[in-house]
């Protein structure tokens, strides 16, 4: 999991290839001007969906995880918090896997750690690492956001 801001992180060389030509993808569209919905940057392997909603208290999340997408959640505006879990934590399964969404659901996270993220800011989050996101701490308020999905076979 790594945290950084928008604009530093799509200019950081240390980066795979394929989260900066995501996250230029993102700057060229001039996101705070994209209406919700999915944009595709490269067919499977890379796209982002823009997502207006609000943000629930993070008890009432449920964790999540992925198994082949890599994450970028973008913060465009509201404040979000992410309930994470660093990787290899045991994964007690609340259902089933689904395959064709890349997403299942755990029970808890041990040893969870929050990210507060602002706007302009981002978290990057592997295969593997539980993950609560849309979550405040008070009660829910307006999010929007940019959540990039990128083949973990890219990196």
């Amino acid at each position: 999991m790594i945290i950084d801001t928008l604009h530093h992180a799509e200019k950081t060389a240390f980066y795979p290839q394929a989260i900066r030509k995501a996250l230029r993808a993102v700057i060229n569209q001039e996101p705070h001007a994209l209406p919700p919905g999915k944009y595709i940057v490269d067919g499977d392997n890379l796209f982002f969906n823009v997502v207006e909603g609000e943000s629930k208290p993070l008890a009432e999340q449920r964790p999540e995880y992925h198994r082949q997408y890599i994450d970028i959640h973008i913060v465009l505006k509201g404040e979000e918090i992410i309930g994470a879990g660093n990787k290899g934590l045991e994964i007690v399964e609340d259902g089933a896997f689904n395959d064709a969404h890349d997403i299942g659901f755990c029970t808890q996270i041990s040893s969870e750690t929050l990210i507060h993220l602002h706007p302009e800011e981002i978290a990057i989050i592997f295969p593997g690492e539980l993950h609560r996101p849309m979550s405040s701490l008070g009660a829910g308020a307006p999010l929007r956001k940019i959540i990039i999905k990128i083949n973990s076979a890219l990196i």
